[in-house]
């Protein structure tokens, strides 16, 4: 992951579109309904597509109108399971659509992130910042909760999750930020303030509600690409809401 934005942007776009294509694979696999189901290559193609647009924009350049793209996938995607009579086809459409919306979009918005307004080019320093925090708070957290952890935060959702948990994890996360900050010469060291709240706060939510669609789904992991952590969803579900609110965070401090 710090090599896919320090090396190059192809490696980048190599990683990113792996992340994207296997979480949409088992986001739409625990997302199937019995009198419905996602369309998942069409799903994987729009995502692709937007991801792709995102990409060529900012690496190469391109011209914006690429987007149009998106919208005419999105159509298509809408009228695809009206071809299906056995299936509800409103119902099918929608856990489609959401499938681009929950996983293709905030992966997406790396290709914005890793372009920040803050270095000229591609730069490791906003996403690797993320990582950081989002890694470190996990394990400050985990830590914690397993040390002192008594009062729960959303037990129907996921019951190992503690108040304590969430403390201990802002508290390593701020003292990352604190060691780290020479790493991050071009972000000014308030946006480093302002953004680590953010990042914890939307990763917290964003495990959470990954917690959430796998129990309303009945599944433990959402894969097995890594035996013993689940699938790529479980590994990078706090980055599904930090990274658009790490984008509109950027964007009000710029």
């Amino acid at each position: 992951m710090i090599g896919s934005v320090t090396i190059h942007p192809l490696f980048f776009l190599a990683v990113f579109l792996f992340i994207l294509i296997m979480g949409m694979t088992e986001f739409y696999r625990i997302s199937a309904l019995p009198e419905a189901r996602p369309l998942t290559i069409p799903g994987i193609i729009t995502g692709v597509i937007l991801f792709l647009a995102f990409f060529l924009v900012r690496y190469t350049g391109a011209n914006q109108e690429i987007f149009l793209l998106i919208p005419a996938a999105g159509l298509i995607l809408m009228v695809l399971p009206m071809f299906n009579q056995k299936e509800q086809p409103i119902l099918s459409a929608a856990l489609t659509l959401f499938g681009v919306l929950y996983v293709a979009v905030p992966v997406s918005m790396f290709n914005i992130l890793v372009y920040s307004p803050y270095a000229d080019g591609f730069n490791y320093q906003v996403v690797l910042f993320m990582f950081l925090i989002l890694w470190l708070n996990d394990t400050g957290a985990y830590l914690t909760g397993k040390l002192i952890g008594k009062h729960k935060m959303f037990p129907r959702i996921s019951p190992k999750k503690s108040w304590e948990g969430l403390v201990g994890g802002f508290v390593m996360a701020l003292l990352v930020t604190w060691i780290s900050r020479p790493l991050f010469p071009g972000i000014p060291i308030m946006h480093l303030w302002i953004l680590c709240p953010v990042i914890v706060i939307t990763g917290t939510f964003g495990d959470l509600a990954e917690s959430c669609w796998k129990r309303a789904a009945g599944v433990k992991d959402s894969g097995k690409l890594m035996p013993g952590h689940g699938g790529i969803l479980d590994r990078f579900d706090s980055l599904i809401l930090a990274a658009p609110a790490t984008y509109l965070t950027i964007t009000l401090l710029t």
